[in-house]
């Protein structure tokens, strides 16, 4: 891409994330979007004349985003030195196979309302579709079968490297619960409604549209964190 056709889609994409908080691009241009919202976040934190004659220069929309970023953001990242934004991969681009990401800036008052939250509770929420049990207690304390031990070199091979996926899946799960101070018990209540408004969709609707719906509703996996 021409370098003052790339800079003028960064600039697009830096303005479009400012000012809605989240959007889906390649997972490249990801990463080079929250080096530049991190610098826009940051100089409208200092909040000087300067710093706003820097951020109309490069954004668009001027008068929508800089009191976003001198006002809102300032405030909500006043204690935090850096790491404003965050990047999910949510798999690849049909036809190129180009890798997608999912950018957002965090919300550390209100982790509930981030997408990565979303995801862990689908991905949670599929999980105790189809197991038929409670999930979150399961899910943070995961335990390996007693009989993959004596199984075969091949067998055992594969249940530990589940053991492992679902390990780290666990303190992903930790770590949302901390991050926004809920118990296991709320959690476990929030991914019980999206069970219940599942199965009221499964008895309206049949087998074969219900799977169609799970399948784009619920994530086999969650998203990889970067």
């Amino acid at each position: 891409m021409h370098s003052a056709l790339r800079r003028q889609v960064l600039r697009n994409l830096t303005t479009d994330l400012i000012k809605y908080g989240r959007l889906e691009t390649t997972m490249p241009r990801a990463k080079e979007l929250r080096r530049l919202v991190d610098k826009m976040i940051t100089l409208g934190k200092q909040g000087t004349v300067h710093d706003r004659h820097q951020i109309e220069a490069y954004l668009y929309q001027p008068k929508a985003v800089v009191p976003l970023l001198m006002d809102t953001y300032a405030k909500r990242f006043a204690d935090r030195p850096g790491g404003f934004t965050r990047v999910v991969s949510i798999g690849h681009r049909k036809g190129d196979h180009a890798p997608m990401a999912m950018i957002e800036i965090l919300n550390p008052d209100d982790p509930e309302s981030e997408v990565t939250f979303s995801y862990l509770v689908k991905s949670l929420a599929n999980m105790q579709l189809q197991e038929g049990t409670k999930i979150v207690e399961k899910a943070i304390t995961p335990t390996m079968d007693a009989g993959a031990v004596y199984a075969d070199k091949r067998a055992f091979k594969k249940a530990l490297a589940e053991q492992r996926s679902k390990e780290k899946f666990a303190l992903k799960i930790k770590k949302a619960l901390k991050n926004a101070d809920m118990s296991t018990a709320q959690l476990q209540e929030i991914i019980d409604s999206n069970v219940s408004d599942a199965e009221k969709c499964q008895k309206e609707e049949d087998k074969q549209m219900f799977q169609t719906y799970v399948k784009k509703t619920w994530p086999e996996n969650t998203p990889a964190l970067r």
